[in-house]
């Protein structure tokens, strides 16, 4: 039973756990020291996804694709398996056990740190490394992707596969798109994603667009010789399971060490973000430059005259720590001296 946020009794764990029993998520606006665009009327808000139960947006869509699983296949079901190395299958991890599934297979590349396999173990998920691409393409009988829908196929497993599930995109659709409406409303010009497996931000754009068809959805992949845990490349995003093309209007490719500079810029502001943050961030400022240079920055005004922007943090810093330290120069950081 939920009661001013007191979640009581055997279930009061899954009723904690529930994403419609714990309200908004925070939206805040970020400072002129991040978005230099402040003085032309534009609005730089960050929605706080890592305030969800389990510190990270895919809780979200996690738990919506164990809710669609039929009933029947759930009581079968004794192992779930899925190719990911990140935050999807540490809150499947979790999850499934409310529902009934004792075993949570990750299954990953062998080029994932060792803190991160530990962060899994930790959840008590189970580790297969496959040693296929690491990014594979969603429907190509190769990697990860296909050896999780081969597992899944076995008596007694099953793949949610995550990059088809219509469940993925359902969940930012509800609880992404449907929040930000209520919270910004017919103000909002611009709502930012990364893609990843683009649930997030075709769900999201979606339901937004069905609200104000001139709302415009902008992207960010990772460019091409970078590495940023979570999204995929911006070749990659080319090879996706949901169609995420009619939905988003622009994409614009981030690499790595602007991405983590963002990052840092908003830890020390006092917001927790991960570098998936930054990189939003960061392409979303890139994006508007871009339109300020064309003269085209009026273009994207709403009623009032002012160009409202959200982007998504999906999860913390926490996970990454090692590679703010790996990624950016000595000098970002203080120095450690003797007494």
């Amino acid at each position: 039973m939920k009661n001013k946020g007191i979640f009581e009794g055997e279930n009061g764990v899954l009723d904690f756990l529930t994403p419609q029993n714990n309200g908004f998520t925070p939206i805040v606006e970020l400072p002129s020291s991040i978005n230099f665009l402040k003085k032309e009327k534009v609005k730089i808000f960050l929605k706080l996804n890592q305030f969800v139960p389990l510190g990270n947006i895919k809780s979200l869509p996690s738990f919506e694709m164990l809710q669609s699983i039929p009933k029947d296949v759930l009581k079968n079901t004794k192992n779930l398996v899925e190719y990911s190395s990140g935050n999807t299958v540490l809150d499947l991890a979790v999850l499934s056990r409310h529902f009934g599934i004792k075993n949570l297979h990750a299954i990953i590349t062998p080029d994932v740190p060792e803190n991160k396999k530990r962060i899994l173990r930790l959840a008590g998920a189970n580790i297969l490394i496959s040693h296929g691409p690491p990014s594979p393409a969603v429907f190509e009988k190769v990697g990860g992707i296909y050896d999780a829908e081969i597992l899944g196929q076995k008596k007694g497993w099953h793949n949610l596969n995550q990059y088809t599930n219509i469940g993925n995109k359902k969940a930012s659709y509800k609880y992404i798109g449907g929040e930000v409406w209520q919270q910004l409303g017919k103000n909002l010009s611009i709502f930012m994603a990364s893609i990843g497996t683009a649930g997030t931000i075709t769900g999201a754009g979606e339901y937004l667009k069905k609200k104000n068809k001139n709302i415009k959805v902008w992207g960010t992949a990772i460019k091409a010789g970078s590495s940023i845990p979570g999204p995929r490349g911006e070749v990659m995003i080319h090879k996706l399971g949901i169609d995420w093309k009619k939905t988003v209007d622009e994409v614009f490719p981030t690499d790595t060490k602007n991405a983590f500079k963002i990052s840092l810029d908003l830890i020390r502001l006092g917001l927790f973000v991960g570098p998936s943050t930054g990189m939003q961030v960061y392409a979303l400022l890139a994006l508007l430059k871009k339109y300020k240079n064309k003269n085209q920055l009026n273009n994207l005004r709403n009623k009032n005259g002012e160009i409202v922007c959200v982007a998504i943090a999906c999860d913390t810093m926490f996970p990454y720590i090692d590679d703010y330290f790996s990624v950016l120069p000595a000098k970002f950081f203080p120095k450690i001296k003797d007494l």
